[in-house]
């Protein structure tokens, strides 16, 4: 771990017993832990987690369905899924007291990500590479300068912004 972190281990280990902030931000970056995980033991423990898609492909060849998910039919599906989320908000009064409904969101979201890579397969794109080029187009429509704090569409924009 001393190593990763570009430490000797005497250092390393002088570094666990009074971290300085270098050595958090060193130590989050080589080991891919979030940083407010490790410094307040809140939010998701890891920066990067990757899709289980080998498991949600194999998941669907097992069964012989890849013949049934046409992209036409997976946008259907993803549709629908999208659609049972949002029924977790029905009748809630406020969008805040829904916490008991919390379960029936999780499983409807991980719906809504499994149909999506298989859409992606579908139409033979890569997640993580159209995930990146869109946060890139989006980055220059949305300008920190701009956008911060801001809920208005691009579109909105002044240049009094």
């Amino acid at each position: 771990m001393a190593e990763k972190a570009g430490l000797c281990e005497a250092d390393y280990r002088n570094e666990l017993e009074n971290p300085s902030d270098t050595f958090i931000t060193r130590l989050c970056t080589s080991i891919g832990v979030s940083e407010r995980y490790l410094r307040y033991g809140k939010g998701p423990v890891f920066t990067e987690r990757s899709l289980p898609v080998a498991e949600i492909l194999a998941f669907r060849d097992a069964r012989n369905w890849k013949q049934f998910h046409a992209p036409k039919d997976l946008a259907i599906s993803l549709s629908l899924e999208s659609s049972e989320l949002l029924e977790c908000f029905q009748w809630s009064g406020r969008d805040l007291e829904v916490v008991e409904k919390k379960q029936a969101m999780e499983e409807e979201l991980a719906d809504i990500l499994i149909y999506s890579v298989l859409f992606a397969d579908a139409i033979g794109v890569d997640i993580p590479t159209i995930i990146k080029e869109k946060l890139e187009k989006n980055g220059r429509k949305y300008a920190v300068e701009h956008a911060y704090g801001n809920a208005k569409k691009y579109t909105e924009f002044t240049d009094a912004e």
